[in-house]
């Protein structure tokens, strides 16, 4: 739990050091806290929220390129264009409405 714990605790930390709680950057942030912020912040930019509506993938996956180097370790920007036909389905069914159901 110590290793979920460090990932969790570390996703807000960005690659050149700008980020929370500890200011760590590069490959001091644990990689799968790196990896989770891809994801976190794939699934934040893509989710619908009160004040505004989700961006499509492919804006969102143009956000994060333009940020890889900066925000997100650009190893964890390649892992998810590895998976991107994946991680575009998932957000594909996150982002379909359920069905209205009849009285």
């Amino acid at each position: 739990m110590e290793e979920a714990a460090d990932i969790v605790r570390s996703h807000e930390e960005r690659f050149d050091g700008g980020g929370y709680p500890r200011g760590l950057r590069g490959e001091d942030i644990p990689f799968g806290a790196r990896l989770f912020a891809v994801v976190d912040t794939l699934d934040a930019m893509t989710s619908d929220r009160p004040y505004r509506q989700g961006l499509t993938f492919d804006a969102a996956k143009a956000e994060i390129l333009h940020m890889s180097g900066s925000q997100f370790d650009p190893v964890a920007v390649n892992a998810l264009l590895a998976e991107e036909a994946v991680l575009r389905q998932m957000v594909d069914m996150k982002c379909v409405s359920e069905p209205t159901k009849s009285p």
